[in-house]
């Protein structure tokens, strides 16, 4: 009964022990700074990007109401990439098979992200939820953005690519929870 019981409160702790990785992630201070300054973050563990998917952009914060961001921007391409952790949503506090069947239905495509904690998806597509089309099957002339849910998190993760599909996605799959210090 014990073990449960530990397990359930590690499982909505902000960060768990032991699942961060040693070496700094990109734009990790920036991020940490951010997320303390944001109103949702003990609803909203801050993630960052173990890899940039080939770009180097310039960090800098953004806003978003409640929450969290950074942008990453290119030479002559502002916020061509970033991640965010919103304000607390309405139907946040749902179980996580719930939420995965919402952003299913939603987002055309729907992908697991290994580096977060099991059961942790995405949802993503062009902006507005639109499939990529056949006459641009990368979306490297579009606004591609994910919808991120994380169990044991009370809030909605945007990550967006203005790179293409194959950039969008090696942001996702290279999410990590960053580890906290006080």
């Amino acid at each position: 009964m014990k073990r449960i019981v530990i397990a359930l409160v590690l499982a909505a702790a902000p960060v768990a022990a032991g699942t961060a990785p040693s070496r700094p992630l990109v734009a990790q201070g920036l991020i940490l700074g951010e997320w303390r300054k944001a109103d949702n973050r003990r609803a909203c563990a801050p993630i960052a990007f173990s890899r940039e998917g080939g770009a180097r952009g310039a960090a800098r914060r953004a806003n978003f109401s409640g929450g969290w961001a950074v942008a990453f921007d290119l030479p002559g391409q502002r916020s061509a990439y970033g991640v965010a952790g919103t304000g607390v949503l309405p139907g946040d506090e749902a179980p996580i098979g719930d939420q995965r069947e919402v952003l299913a239905r939603q987002w055309p495509y729907v992908r697991a992200l290994p580096g977060l904690r099991p059961q942790s998806f995405a949802g993503y597509g062009i902006e507005g939820a639109k499939p990529l089309t056949a006459a641009d099957p990368d979306g490297r002339r579009e606004n591609l953005l994910a919808y991120v849910r994380v169990p044991g998190q009370r809030c909605l993760y945007n990550v967006w690519s203005k790179l293409g599909r194959r950039h969008l996605e090696s942001l996702l799959d290279g999410l990590r929870v960053v580890k906290v210090t006080r």
